[in-house]
């Protein structure tokens, strides 16, 4: 189990420790057993001996051939890379749990361009969502100060706005890969300091323009949040003063956005004539000053709206405008980073979604199945609602050992995930099969079901 510890550790042997799970004192104790053992003799064990070399004190090298065989690394790499550098090899899993310094930074780079398999991510696993929140938390480390220093009323630079941007890109996805219910709580921290700034910090021009947009997507982030993990209510009220904070922004792109999140909540919540109007409305305010992609976006949900309501005709031909603003968009194109996830509009979610509104499940299996090929591999909350829906487009069509597979399928991903929405169309799911439970497949899935329902 790793060491608590209330502050980052700014040396590559604390982050080596730290993350073995040793204090000053076990780790020297480990160190002078394995020097013993390997035949250097006997080694004080004393913590402020470790403490001195997290200092900055290099160790003499049988004290490093210890430690790199307490942590696996070849000797080789020892004399080859030098101290501290080796000790990047110590680390488990990625080296992006090492602290931000200069040496780490030269080494990392020297690595990055002298392996070409690491380059191409031959043989690299995905990064765990963990990782990339202490990647995230760490690369912001070296504007704390900053930020510190505006909330006391201080002014406040362009590498504050550049690390929190950095801070929010990560939470989008790791959205995408446990859920809104595990966010809530950075969103809301984060969005605490961006409000602080605001209030307290000195800032002009475009820089305040761009605090205010933070705050705006925070907020709305915020609301997403809270609607997946199924608060609605809550995701309401972050809205809304998402709204007013993307008013000081004066983004219409954004503002059309945070009303398309609340339409397609109001669709969920079985209210689809108020989803309607909410996404007309965000249509006309992002209007010609947004890109073809966003437009697409946007009309990809009032398809979903419009099925809801029952009117097939419209939602056809809304799903083809859409498809037609989406081939208009261009590399090149100007679009917000928040439309990182837009794809084809007949590959989304929602779009199939609508076709089952429609009493159309051939067609709905079909497009979600094709979404669902398209999915990024660590977009693992939308995989579950891809999968669920297929499950109901094919109990609708009475293939019933296809939509046991899939709803099995659907429910081992969802472990995964903290997503209140992802559990209520589950237990929708299990309302769909359960005329069907005679069938030897469906029972057992029912059975599991159960223990997912709201």
């Amino acid at each position: 189990m790793p060491v608590t510890t209330t502050s980052r550790p700014r040396h590559l042997l604390a982050a080596v420790r730290i993350s073995s799970g040793h204090s000053l004192a076990t780790y020297a104790k480990a160190v002078a057993e394995r020097a013993a053992a390997l035949g250097y003799g006997n080694m004080a064990f004393r913590r402020e001996k470790v403490s001195r070399w997290e200092a900055g004190v290099e160790p003499e090298m049988p004290a490093q051939l210890a430690m790199a065989d307490l942590h696996g690394v070849d000797p080789d790499q020892v004399r080859a890379r030098g101290w501290p550098s080796w000790l990047l090899l110590a680390l488990p899993g990625p080296d992006v749990l090492a602290p931000f310094t200069p040496e780490v930074t030269l080494s990392a780079l020297d690595d990055l361009a002298a392996d070409p398999a690491r380059a191409d991510g031959a043989g690299i696993p995905l990064l765990p969502a963990s990782v990339l929140e202490a990647l995230t938390t760490q690369w912001t480390d070296h504007v704390q100060e900053a930020i510190a220093r505006g909330i006391s009323g201080g002014y406040v630079g362009v590498e504050v706005s550049t690390a929190i941007h950095a801070r929010l890109t990560a939470l989008w996805h790791l959205d995408d890969s446990l859920g809104g219910t595990a966010c809530t709580t950075s969103a809301r921290t984060d969005l605490k300091m961006v409000t602080k700034l605001l209030r307290h910090a000195r800032h002009t021009g475009q820089l305040t323009t761009d605090l205010h947009f933070l705050a705006a997507e925070y907020a709305r982030f915020l609301g997403w949040a809270e609607f997946d993990a199924g608060n609605t209510p809550g995701a309401q009220r972050a809205w809304h003063a998402a709204l007013r904070a993307s008013a000081e922004a004066a983004d219409p792109a954004h503002s059309a956005y945070l009303l398309a999140n609340l339409a397609l909540a109001c669709v969920y919540d079985g209210q689809p004539g108020t989803g309607s109007g909410l996404l007309a409305t965000a249509r006309d305010i992002a209007g010609t000053r947004t890109t073809p992609l966003v437009a697409a976006m946007i009309g990809t949900w009032r398809v979903r709206a419009t099925a809801a309501t029952g009117d097939a005709k419209q939602a056809a031909r809304l799903l083809a405008q859409a498809e037609t603003q989406y081939d208009r968009a261009r590399t090149g194109d100007d679009n917000p980073d928040w439309a990182y996830w837009m794809c084809r509009p007949s590959h989304m979610a929602e779009t199939g979604r609508a076709f089952l509104d429609l009493g159309d499940p051939a067609t709905a299996e079909h497009l979600l199945t094709d979404g669902l090929a398209a999915l990024e591999p660590g977009a693992m909350r939308d995989r579950v609602l891809y999968l669920t829906w297929i499950a109901t487009a094919q109990a609708r069509r009475r293939d019933l050992d296809a939509a046991a597979e899939t709803a099995t399928t659907a429910m081992d991903i969802a472990d995964l995930v903290e997503s209140g929405r992802c559990t209520t169309l589950l237990s929708d799911l299990a309302g769909e099969l359960e005329p069907h439970r005679a069938a030897r497949p469906v029972g057992t899935v029912l059975d599991r079901l159960g223990s997912v329902r709201c």
